[in-house]
């Protein structure tokens, strides 16, 4: 069987972070990264894989754009999940975002897990 194709790339339940409980350590200890189109907080875990949690602010934009946002960090974390160590993502848009695009979300991705060693 050949590699899936990134649209066919799963995003289940178990790279999710969800709760608030989930939440509360990348706010707390995180380690920031100001990307060009997104702000990360990375905090490593102890589990196999990277998880990613979404906050996209109303001040942000009205609900059509924050789903925009949602939809496009999805899928850039499906894209660039294998090259990802085990850690926790918190991400949210830059206040000065216009248009985010699939290409500018991967790029921050892969610039910060480069960054987040220790």
């Amino acid at each position: 069987m050949s590699e899936p194709t990134p649209a066919r790339i799963p995003y289940p339940k178990a790279v999710r972070l969800r709760r608030e409980r989930d939440f509360a350590p990348l706010r707390r200890a995180g380690r920031r990264f100001t990307g060009r189109q997104a702000l990360l907080k990375l905090l490593p875990n102890h589990g196999p894989h990277a998880r990613l949690g979404l906050a996209a602010p109303k001040a942000y934009g009205n609900a059509p754009r924050r789903n925009r946002f949602r939809r496009l960090l999805r899928e850039a974390f499906r894209r660039v999940v294998r090259e990802l160590a085990p850690v926790d993502i918190l991400a949210s848009p830059r206040r000065d975002l216009r248009e985010p695009t699939l290409d500018g979300l991967v790029a921050d991705l892969r610039a910060a897990a480069g960054r987040s060693g220790p």
